[in-house]
């Protein structure tokens, strides 16, 4: 029986805090990277005093709503939840997960289940890898086809997360063997995070975002699976379903019509609800039309680089003609598209008439390569001033802020200005990243004072937009005495997240900042600081950049780093913190960070071994082929040029690698062994070169 005391113990607790680190979905992570990395600053007595809570009845953070938009001019809702109740509500998902391992689940995989595939008890992925999945899906539907069941239907569900009923769900939940205390337990943190406001309660739902609700909408809809498989014995039809979206194959019409009727029945008895628009009965015409091929190639292996975006733009345009309903194949497209002012305006059509499409045309503007034509800041403003496009706006601004010409910055200062004085009054303003990035605009292009700027955020009642303000002004080089003054503030609040990401900005902004008394700071905040060196440390006390290295390459490291970097060293070290807490998290942001070390270090070691030649800060670059240090230390020039290059081709740094033209993004995460290597071959070196 699963108990609250099985969900808080310290292995699950850690478990579900490593599962949120390593889900493969990023929409939903990106809101939340800063908090993740900060957490784990000091994530064993995080977690500790989080199955404390857990212990004497846990009270989750209030959560609030993001929306997306879909192709029927409606949105998807994401919840942004706390840290803590992101790994709570993934500890209960774990053990749901276990247990519904021990039921006949695991033998529908890839047979007639598709998607949310749970990895398995103690696995640091939580699901399987979802294309592999997919293409088992697609390559099941072919085969049924091929084998005579020339009839298909589709069966889609109307909203499956958020009408998920709660009761359904806690008498589902004792099947898989929660205990009644448990499963009302997670029932009341649903309840709180699913509601829109404390003013209803509405009893169904769950969290869209977090990949524990999958396994949550798994175990209800399993329930058809379960119904299907009993069908199959008196009916001959074939039945995948990938999460909510279900395929029915046969060989007569008549069965296929009869098996939709039985699961529509079966849905209003579960209180889910088909989308009519997406129910429909046909015979094949040509298979491959009925399934998404996501292996396809989109262009023939002799297409050069530079023709790709001239290629994808004709297609594109062929698309749009024949109002194409094929997304999937127009979002791959987009990310070929080179920006310029030729692909501008076919960009922006398909934005506007594929919705969807906005994470692709989000990237377009990322690779923009220099600041944005008016073209695109004509469509970002317009976005702005719309009520029922805030999402838009938000993620356009996300990408293009730091984009923007002095001017339109200028007047874009005035626009948020004007619509964060108007939302005190008709409080219009409900996406949380539209908001947050209005208060970046009023920032940087506005002309108020500090003492202005931080009452204003301080009022704010929205925790998340409070902790990625500080986030990204601490990130973007907003003014010191604004970030200081706002951290000043967060540093003290008991949101988790709030204070956390706070901790981190000290981290990055010691030299700036001075803290408040120690009284003041949250709890959560203390314990990240002390990791951190910052508080409870005498200026006597050994450096703790050997314990950072341990962490990223697997090895013990005896480096006398006081005695070398001198009164670089505590600057230094505070840049490993970052970059260690980043390393699990966020590999684009721990190249910056290590190359910003690198830096550092180069400049000390050659002032010290002038034999290596001379090196002038923030030239990194220039070293690159540098003979001295090449027949000195060729494992650490090595490391210094693959980090650096690494770091060229991100888009924190530029939109395009300068050596090859092509566009930069985040850096993978496969790359992540080849950088521990690289580190741990160039630092032995330096550390037996410097201690001769």
């Amino acid at each position: 029986m699963i108990e609250i005391s099985n969900i808080k113990t310290p292995q699950n607790l850690a478990l579900a805090y490593t599962r949120l680190l390593t889900n493969t979905e990023s929409t939903y992570k990106n809101y939340f990277r800063s908090v993740y990395a900060t957490y784990g600053m000091a994530n064993a007595k995080n977690l500790k005093n989080l199955s404390a809570k857990l212990k004497s009845g846990y009270i989750p953070e209030q959560a609030y709503k993001v929306y997306a938009p879909k192709t029927n001019g409606l949105s998807r809702m994401y919840t942004l939840m706390s840290i803590d109740d992101q790994i709570v509500y993934q500890a209960f998902a774990n053990k749901l997960a276990d247990q519904m391992q021990l039921d006949s689940i695991r033998a529908r995989y890839k047979k007639t289940v598709f998607g949310n595939l749970y990895n398995g008890k103690g696995k640091e992925f939580f699901y399987q890898n979802w294309e592999s999945a997919y293409k088992a899906y697609t390559g099941a539907i072919i085969k049924s086809y091929q084998a005579g069941n020339e009839y298909i239907a589709s069966f889609d569900l109307t909203a499956c997360y958020d009408s998920i009923n709660h009761n359904l769900l806690k008498d589902i939940l004792t099947r898989f063997r929660f205990s009644s205390a448990c499963a009302t337990d997670l029932i009341r943190l649903l309840e709180a995070w699913c509601s829109p406001s404390s003013k209803y309660v509405l009893g169904v739902g769950i969290p869209q975002g977090p990949q524990a609700s999958g396994i949550i909408a798994e175990a209800v809809l399993s329930e058809y699976d379960k119904f299907i498989e009993e069908k199959q014995k008196l009916y001959n039809f074939s039945y995948f379903r990938y999460v909510d979206d279900i395929k029915i194959l046969a060989k007569d019409k008549e069965t296929v019509l009869w098996i939709l009727c039985l699961l529509d029945q079966k849905s209003k008895e579960l209180g889910l609800f088909p989308q009519a628009s997406k129910v429909s009965v046909h015979k094949v015409v040509n298979i491959l039309d009925e399934v998404k091929q996501i292996s396809k190639p989109l262009f023939d292996d002799d297409i050069e680089e530079s023709m790709k975006s001239a290629e994808a733009a004709c297609r594109l345009s062929e698309l749009i003609r024949s109002s194409s309903k094929d997304t999937t194949s127009i979002k791959r497209y987009l990310q070929y598209l080179e920006p310029c002012a030729k692909n501008n305006k076919l960009a922006i059509r398909f934005l506007q008439k594929y919705p969807e499409t906005l994470a692709s045309f989000v990237y377009y503007i990322q690779r923009y390569p220099r600041k944005l034509p008016a073209s695109i800041v004509s469509l970002i403003r317009d976005l702005c001033v719309d009520k029922t496009k805030q999402y838009y706006a938000g993620m356009l601004l996300r990408v293009s802020v730091f984009n923007l010409s002095k001017s339109v910055m200028a007047e874009f200062g005035k626009m948020a200005n004007n619509l964060l004085k108007r939302n005190n009054k008709e409080r219009f303003i409900y996406d949380p990243l539209y908001k947050e990035q209005l208060y970046i605009l009023l920032i940087l292009g506005g002309k108020y004072t500090v003492k202005t700027y931080v009452k204003r955020i301080g009022n704010e009642s929205n925790w998340w937009i409070r902790q990625q303000l500080i986030s990204d002004l601490t990130m973007y080089g907003a003014p010191n005495e604004i970030v200081s003054a706002l951290i000043n503030q967060s540093i003290t609040n008991p949101n988790p997240d709030e204070s956390l990401v706070a901790s981190m900005s000290v981290v990055l902004k010691q030299n700036i900042f001075r803290l408040p008394p120690r009284a003041k700071i949250s709890g959560i905040a203390q314990e990240a600081l002390k990791s951190a060196g910052i508080i409870n440390r005498s200026k006597y006390s050994s450096s703790q950049i050997n314990r950072y290295l341990e962490i990223i390459t697997e090895e013990k490291w005896s480096f006398p780093w006081k005695k070398l970097l001198g009164d670089k060293h505590d600057v230094i070290e505070r840049f490993a913190f970052a970059a260690c807490c980043y390393w699990k998290t966020d590999i684009t942001a721990f190249v910056n960070l290590w190359d910003s070390i690198d830096d550092q270090i180069l400049y000390i070691l050659t002032s010290t071994h002038i034999e290596l030649g001379g090196y002038t800060l923030g030239q990194i670059g220039g070293i690159e082929n540098s003979k001295k240090l090449k027949n000195a230390l060729p494992c650490y020039l090595d490391m210094i040029n693959t980090i650096h290059k690494l770091r060229l081709s991100s888009f924190l740094s530029h939109s395009i690698t300068h050596n090859t033209g092509k566009y930069t993004g985040p850096i993978p995460f496969k790359e992540k062994k080849k950088i521990a290597n690289k580190i741990k071959n160039g630092m032995r070196e330096l550390e037996n070169y410097w201690k001769k």
